[in-house]
């Protein structure tokens, strides 16, 4: 009976795997590829010749140089030498020169109208850089948490930035850099 059991078992399950009807494959299109494109190599760059000057018309023959003076016989005896004065020759007359072209002018600097005036606008700068500094002076490093001791160290930070900022006229980064000194000595001031 256990026997009649497992092959009815074995028969079901077989039974469960087989259908009754076939499967259709299903028809996909076929995927057209483009053709690869063609192959475009650019060609070696030639290695650079160099240029041979262009020959130049004849040149003048060179100006007959004066011989040196005679000495008299009397001079002959004397250890002293007087230095030789070079013969006048009239200057060879040169080639015209192409006018060298003018340097260019740097472009101007061009400002934003919060920093026209490059003098009113560093003073003013450096009243907040200053103010920043004296709110900064007041406070004891020694006393302040970990967080307002980083708050202070950049604090110092951004005077350091503004400062070079200044130097580089960078105005707008120089104001932006004091005025958060100054905000951040603000706070650390009021506690």
């Amino acid at each position: 009976m256990k026997r009649l059991a497992v092959v009815l078992m074995l028969g079901a399950l077989a039974a469960g795997c087989v259908t009754t009807r076939a499967q259709v494959p299903i028809e996909r299109p076929s995927l057209d590829v483009p053709p690869a494109p063609p192959r475009i190599i650019e060609p070696a760059p030639l290695p650079e010749v160099a240029l041979q000057p262009e020959p130049v018309g004849e040149l003048p023959p060179p100006p007959p140089i004066p011989n040196p003076p005679r000495r008299s016989p009397r001079d002959t005896g004397s250890r002293e030498q007087k230095p030789d004065s070079k013969p006048d020759i009239a200057p060879v007359p040169e080639p015209p020169v192409a006018a060298a072209p003018a340097p260019a002018q740097p472009a101007p600097l061009l400002r934003t109208p919060a920093t026209a005036d490059a003098a009113a606008a560093e003073k003013q700068i450096r009243e907040t850089i200053n103010r920043a500094q004296s709110g900064l002076n007041g406070v004891n490093y020694q006393k302040l948490s970990l967080e307002r001791k980083k708050a202070y160290d950049e604090a110092k930070d951004f005077i350091i930035s503004a400062e070079g900022a200044i130097k580089s006229t960078s105005f707008e980064l120089a104001k932006e850099f004091a005025d958060k000194a100054e905000k951040l000595a603000r706070v650390l001031q009021g506690s």
